[in-house]
């Protein structure tokens, strides 16, 4: 593995949560192969072996549905989202890399104090998209049994 690819890997994620704690979530879709697989899940069905995930879109039409539903139908109290990333591992696999880093994700709500909505690791398939690596499966599999409240945005 290069620095080159390293970086691209790098810059993927650093997109991915400007454009999730923005909100910009019509970009934030083409981080994505249209064939792409997301998942949140806990980290005792992930060790369990268990399928059941808190949120499941397949592919980019599953994502598009999420958004909708984000900005158009789900009721929420406004919040800010802040995701921070780190420990960023690559291997290769063919012509993917495997990639896992740890997150810790907070929320504000209006009139309250911020607290950490979520910790865990990502476990990502990258694949590259010309200069630049999308996401084909993106895992983010969740340290506690529950998550504070109500997930709206993804992790």
């Amino acid at each position: 593995m290069t620095l080159d690819e390293w970086w691209r890997a790098y810059q993927l994620y650093t997109d991915y949560t400007e454009l999730l704690d923005t909100q910009r979530l019509d970009d934030w879709i083409h981080l994505f192969e249209d064939d792409c697989l997301v998942r949140v899940m806990s980290a005792e069905n992930d060790k369990a072996g268990l399928p059941l995930a808190l949120m499941r879109c397949e592919g980019v039409p599953g994502l598009r549905d999420r958004v909708h539903a984000i900005k158009e139908v789900s009721v929420y109290a406004p919040r800010t989202m802040r995701h921070v990333v780190s420990g960023l591992r690559l291997t290769r696999q063919g012509g993917d890399f495997l990639a896992t880093a740890s997150f810790v994700v907070t929320q504000s709500l209006e009139g309250a104090q911020t607290t950490v909505f979520a910790s865990g690791v990502y476990r990502d398939r990258l694949t590259p998209a010309g200069d630049r690596l999308r996401f084909a499966e993106k895992v983010a599999v969740y340290d506690g049994d529950l998550v504070v409240n109500s997930m709206v945005y993804p992790l």
